[in-house]
């Protein structure tokens, strides 16, 4: 394992600099940048964040924070907790309390030690972490139904959003009534370890980098491990199908995708592959359906909660062999009982444990011991 030095080069600067003030975060495009920037930790992984500094103090850097941005770039500056109160546009640091849009948003926080922090979520029915699944946590809403009160009311020192084809709905609102918002690009990181390494900036932000970083570390460690083993061992690649139509058009990930990465890592030969993208791409359910014939597995087939389902929601998959032989899993083994799947709420921290439980299913020989975490043989 890398010594933590190589992660956390300049953390001492940063320290140093901790007690300055910042200016506002803005949206501003690369070739706008200020030059005095310096990097505190460069990502491994990661494409969508940068911590840097300078002599103001901690920033961090979120690029393209949406699908289809162009070279769009948010600045955080962090104001040191010292500060009587934050200047205009200056987020207090650490974060001592926060509202989150997504669950992968809570995961991050609960893997530095931080999920205390967490006031206000979005959709907390479908989060499955237990201390936010009680009422001292409040339901804001999502998209364009934010509870506005609720949120100024709860006073965050941030709220994390995201956005899909654009900026969210609310973030103007939001900065409007005084809310910081931090875009948390997350999702977008098609590399398994790239999505976890957003563990660091969410150490950045409560003040637990080196817990952040030492984490990340070890699930890199656990990650590789778990690939090297399947490279020099695995005898065959089982061939493997995902999801389930949706009225009748079935979307197939590209061989970029986050979980394409993960098939290849775990040994295994995607059937919808020959797209060179990150995105899904939507294809007849009858062009899947001769792909599926071929199939050793089918992963993800949907809201499937048993084989007798899939059979009653199409008659032509009782006839598939992967059916009749029973080597279909899902990825929702801890659900909450709205629906919520943890698979994509702290499986965005852990693609270990992931990649772990594909090995266990493709190659079981490999990892005799593990016992599957977030998928589950229908039956």
């Amino acid at each position: 394992m890398r010594p933590l030095s190589d992660f956390l080069f300049g953390w001492t600067l940063l320290l140093l600099a901790a007690t300055s003030c910042g200016s506002r975060p803005e949206r501003q495009k690369q070739d706008d940048r200020e030059s005095t920037l310096y990097l505190l930790y460069e990502p491994r992984y990661a494409q969508r964040f940068a911590l840097l500094s300078d002599e103001r103090g901690p920033v961090l850097r979120v690029f393209d924070p949406w699908q289809g941005a162009d070279s769009t770039v948010f600045d955080y500056r962090l104001a040191a907790d010292t500060a009587v109160e934050p200047g205009p546009g200056e987020i207090r640091w650490p974060l001592r309390s926060v509202v989150c849009l997504s669950s992968s948003h809570v995961a991050f926080l609960d893997a530095v030690g931080a999920v205390g922090t967490v006031r206000g979520v979005s959709g907390r029915d479908f989060i499955t972490h237990p201390a936010v699944r009680n009422e001292t946590v409040r339901e804001v809403g999502y998209d364009t139904h934010l509870d506005y009160e609720t949120i100024v009311a709860l006073q965050p020192d941030a709220l994390f959003l995201y956005g899909l084809s654009g900026e969210h709905p609310a973030a103007e609102k939001l900065r409007q009534l005084g809310v910081p918002v931090i875009y948390i690009s997350d999702y977008l990181e098609q590399d398994p370890l790239g999505r976890a390494e957003w563990i660091v900036p969410f150490g950045l932000l409560t003040g637990r980098i080196e817990q952040a970083v030492e984490r990340f570390m070890a699930v890199e460690e656990s990650y590789r491990t778990i690939g090297e083993s399947v490279a020099l061992a695995a005898p065959e690649r089982p061939k493997v199908m995902l999801n389930a139509p949706y009225k009748e058009v079935w979307y197939l990930p590209g061989d970029r995708s986050y979980i394409v990465r993960l098939l290849n890592d775990a040994g295994a030969e995607y059937l919808g592959q020959g797209e060179d993208s990150d995105a899904s791409r939507p294809t007849s359910a009858e062009q899947v359906l001769r792909l599926l014939a071929q199939a050793d597995f089918w992963l993800n087939p949907g809201t499937a909660r048993s084989l007798a389902q899939l059979r009653a929601d199409n008659r032509r998959f009782a006839t598939l062999p992967v059916v009749r032989q029973g080597r279909v899993y899902n990825n929702d083994a801890r659900t909450t009982p709205a629906g919520g799947s943890d698979f994509w709420e702290s499986g965005a921290v852990r693609p270990d444990v992931v990649l772990a439980d594909l090995v266990r299913i493709l190659h079981p020989e490999l990892l005799p011991d593990h016992t599957l975490y977030y998928f589950r043989l229908l039956e």
